[in-house]
């Protein structure tokens, strides 16, 4: 279609433009080609609707004349987008960019649909069950915490939304929500098992840059508190507590206690990790989070613990399971909400008035730990139990396993507990 004039178009201009029924042709649609950049063309319809398009013929698609000279074959229009939100200036390079184009040959019509059809195709659950067959169950023993972390949170928002739309934005809006309800710890999940998606999309040249690199967010930060060490009564109300939850949560906590470990190095421990005849855990490096073999020794009540759990055929059964040692025990929130429930209903009973002070349970770490200091036992002795790396230069340098002295103070640690218990 032929544009009725042309115009010196800014985008105030463009603005300020009304659809005139006077001026308008048989069509009913006013054109206006913009004359800083002939083949841009301003339609407005009769509704005040404004858009932009370009009118273009690549050479070469003509053939040739006599003296081989390439021809410019049939007129192409691209519609480029509605006005608002697209505006003049980035109508004007777009134009430019497919009128450059054509006189070399190329049709960008052809590039803009196979750059839209790659788009439609690589939606969000797309990537990601991509990403998980071949990216995270192969290479992470805790694969399944990446896929329902994910699964839940994102999966359902963006399923359909092709992953080269998403934006910074997106992702702030999902940790806003997050954090607003009081998840912090997911939403650090969330945006960690995000960047490691985006960073292998972009790897894989699904996407051009990861949205959510140098994302800051002061409100994840972890807090410089590690927790706080519980009390000689609050010990005292976790260990019999305990006993009331039952296979598997009730030994668990017990372990934990007794042993300043991290949670998941119990719940996902097996069978073939025990060593019975040195009375230890050894935690293989593919599932520690230092990256190291980490050996948990055990006193003599741990070891009564452990000797209590069920057994099941074979040797590489999970210690804790609620599904005969096949997979380890999950549904931890409701595992502590019920020991809360448990402490509450003693505390009743012994302290009428009284009431339980929040506390996590990796609390029980950091109580491993601050006992240890009382006991005497040095900072390399105390990271060597509750398995700190070593920093800086140790890591490198000092290969010593502090075995013998994690024993000592396993026992001496232990000792100490069973004295505030019983």
């Amino acid at each position: 279609m032929k544009s009725l004039n042309r115009k010196r178009l800014t985008q105030q201009g463009v603005e300020r433009l009304r659809y005139n029924q006077a001026a308008a042709p048989p069509s009913g649609r006013i054109e206006i080609e913009n004359e800083a950049c002939p083949g841009l063309l301003l339609r407005i319809t009769p509704r005040n609707v404004k858009s932009f398009s370009v009118i273009y013929r690549v050479v070469g698609e003509g053939g040739t004349n006599p003296t081989g000279r390439l021809l410019a074959g049939k007129q192409h229009r691209v519609t480029l987008g509605a006005t608002p939100p697209l505006e003049l200036t980035d109508a004007r390079r777009q134009a430019r960019d497919i009128i450059q184009a054509a006189t070399e040959g190329r049709d960008l019509r052809m590039e803009r649909r196979e750059r839209n059809l790659i788009r439609a195709v690589n939606t969000f659950e797309a990537v990601f069950q991509r990403f998980m067959e071949i990216e995270i169950i192969p290479n992470v023993d805790a694969w399944r915490n990446v896929d329902g972390v994910l699964r839940r949170h994102a999966l359902p928002r963006w399923a359909k939304t092709p992953v080269q739309d998403l934006r910074r934005s997106h992702i702030h809006e999902l940790i806003d929500e997050l954090v607003q309800s009081g998840r912090h710890g997911v939403a650090r999940e969330v945006r960690k098992h995000l960047s490691r998606f985006f960073n292998w999309a972009v790897d894989r040249e699904i996407i051009a840059d990861n949205p959510i690199h140098g994302f800051k967010r002061g409100d994840l930060q972890n807090k410089d508190e590690a927790g706080r060490a519980l009390q000689d009564e609050e010990i005292k109300w976790v260990w019999h507590a305990s006993f009331a939850l039952g296979y598997p949560f009730g030994p668990l906590y017990r372990l934990l206690l007794l042993t300043g470990q991290r949670r998941t190095e119990w719940a996902s421990a097996r069978r073939s990790e025990v060593n019975p005849d040195k009375k230890w855990l050894e935690v293989p490096k593919d599932r520690y989070k230092g990256d190291r073999d980490h050996v948990v020794p055990m006193a003599d009540q741990a070891w009564s613990v452990f000797e209590q759990l069920p057994a099941w055929p074979g040797n590489d059964y999970f210690l804790f399971s609620t599904r005969s040692g096949k997979v380890p025990i999950s549904g931890f929130s409701k595992g502590k909400a019920r020991l809360d429930q448990e402490i509450s209903k003693r505390i009743a009973v012994e302290q009428s008035g009284a009431t339980l002070m929040p506390f996590r349970v990796h609390d029980l770490r950091v109580t491993c730990e601050t006992r240890l200091a009382r006991l005497g036992f040095n900072q390399d002795v105390r990271d060597a139990v509750i398995g700190h790396a070593k920093a800086g230069l140790q890591k490198t340098y000092n290969k010593y396993d502090y075995l013998a002295e994690k024993r000592e103070a396993v026992a001496a640690y232990e000792t100490h507990i069973m004295s505030i218990v019983r």
